[in-house]
């Protein structure tokens, strides 16, 4: 029985969820959905995910950043590999992009908006635990 990866993306936009949502079932993903940061954390903790990818502006600017960070301090979310996805980059006119670091981000890979599908796939493949 091939057990289906599971995927939880995190992000408080609707279309940008439904698109790539789709995306990811067409290449056998199960995914899961959530829309903000805390409702992410509880619905990680209920579907046990291969792989969360996260938004970080959502509620508050930097919530996917405080997420992220919250993770490891989770016991059954221990190891949960993060895709981080974001926007805050050219919405802050940032000069400097972000890095995974294992206590300020702890997270696999930083990517931005707009990500292509193509990317975005091979960075969940790359992740998945």
């Amino acid at each position: 029985m091939n057990m289906k990866k599971k995927i939880l993306l995190v992000d408080d936009d609707n279309e940008f969820v439904e698109s790539n949502k789709l995306l990811l079932e067409s290449e056998g993903f199960e995914v899961h959905a959530a829309y903000d940061g805390k409702s992410g954390v509880e619905k990680a903790r209920k579907t046990n995910p291969d792989l969360m990818i996260l938004d970080v502006m959502m509620a508050t600017d930097t919530e996917g950043f405080e997420v992220s960070r919250d993770i490891p301090k989770i016991p059954e979310l221990q190891g949960l590999p993060v895709i981080i996805l974001t926007g805050i980059r050219e919405k802050k006119k940032l000069s400097f992009g972000f890095e995974p670091d294992e206590s300020w981000l702890p997270c696999k890979a930083v990517l931005e908006k707009p990500v292509s599908p193509e990317k975005l796939l091979e960075e969940v493949k790359k992740h998945l635990r």
